[in-house]
C-alpha cells in the first residue's frame, strides 16, 4: 500500500508487480501531478476517502473513506455552558476559508466565539496568518476570536469536547480529517465542502464564500436544545464508525487488492 506518496507506488511497482503482488494507492487531494499520473498507471487499484477526492479520472478508483481510530476519538457529551464556542483546526493555508469563519461571527451573534489553530508551515501561511489577525482587529472581534498556535495531536480530543462545533471551510476537493475526527467525537460540524454531503445532514452544510450561510447555520445550531445535538453527534459517530473507521478502511484496501 503507497499511502499518500506516489513516489511510493513508483518505486514498489518494478518490484512487486512482476510478481503478482497487488500494489494498492490511497490518495486523497485536489491536486494532480505526473508523479501521481505514474503511480495511477502502476498501481493495481487506486483508493480515496471518496470518487471525488482523487484529481484524476481512473478506471481502478474505488471509495474506501478514511481511516478514524474511534478509540482515540470517545464521544463526549454537549459542552455545557453560555454562549456558543466554535473550533477551527488545520493549517493557515489560504485554501481553508478562514476569512469567510471570521466574518461570520459577528453576524451569528455576540455570544459567538472563533478559536483557530494550526501551524503556519511556509512564508505564505505565516502571511495569511498575520492577514487573519488583521482581520481579527479590523472587525473588532478581539477576544472573540483566537488566532492560535497548532496543538499537539494527543490534546486535540480534549480540545473538541470544550467546543459546540468544528467549522471547516476547506476547498472543495479532499475533505479535511480532522472534519471525521471531530465527527467521532460526536461534535456537531458545519462544512462547506460538498463532498461531506453523505457525511452531514444538509442543514450542516454552508456556501463556502458566504460568511452569511455560515452565521445561518451557527444560529441554528445554538437553539438546539443539549439532547439535540446530542442526537445529532452520535448520529456523526455512527456514520464515521461504518464508513470511515480503521476496520472499514482496512476492508477497503483488502477488497481493492482482491483479496477476501
Amino acid at each position: 500500500v503507497a499511502h499518500m506518496c506516489p513516489i511510493y507506488a513508483v518505486l514498489a511497482a518494478p518490484l512487486v508487480r512482476p510478481l503478482r503482488i497487488p500494489l494498492v494507492l490511497w490518495f486523497t487531494h485536489w491536486r494532480a501531478s505526473d508523479l501521481l499520473k505514474a503511480a495511477e498507471r502502476l498501481s493495481t487499484a487506486v483508493t480515496s476517502v471518496d470518487l471525488r477526492s482523487f484529481p484524476l479520472a481512473s478506471k481502478k478508483l474505488r471509495a474506501i473513506g478514511h481511516g478514524i481510530d474511534l478509540s482515540e476519538f470517545p464521544c463526549a457529551p454537549p459542552r455545557e455552558g453560555e454562549g456558543t464556542r466554535l473550533l477551527a483546526l488545520g493549517r493557515y493555508s489560504t485554501a481553508k476559508g478562514l476569512d469567510v469563519t471570521i466574518a461570520a461571527v459577528p453576524l451569528a451573534g455576540d455570544d459567538v466565539e472563533l478559536h483557530v489553530h494550526g501551524p503556519a508551515l511556509s512564508d505564505d501561511e505565516r502571511a495569511h496568518r498575520g492577514e487573519l489577525e488583521q482581520v481579527v482587529d479590523e472587525l473588532g472581534l478581539a477576544g472573540r476570536v483566537t488566532i492560535g498556535d497548532a496543538v499537539p495531536r494527543a490534546e486535540i480530543p480534549a480540545l473538541l469536547s470544550t467546543h459546540d462545533a468544528l467549522v471547516n471551510n476547506m476547498r472543495a476537493g479532499a475533505p479535511d480529517k480532522v472534519v471525521y475526527e471531530a465527527a467521532a467525537s460526536c461534535l456537531p460540524v458545519l462544512a462547506s465542502n460538498p463532498i461531506f454531503d453523505e457525511l452531514l445532514a444538509p442543514e450542516q452544510r454552508f456556501t463556502r464564500w458566504d460568511p452569511g450561510s455560515l452565521a445561518e447555520r451557527i444560529r441554528a445550531l445554538a437553539a438546539m436544545s443539549a439532547a439535540e445535538k446530542a442526537t445529532l453527534g452520535w448520529g456523526l459517530r455512527e456514520r464515521v464508525a461504518e464508513g470511515h473507521s480503521v476496520q472499514s478502511w482496512a476492508r477497503g484496501i483488502l477488497e481493492a487488492a482482491g483479496v477476501s
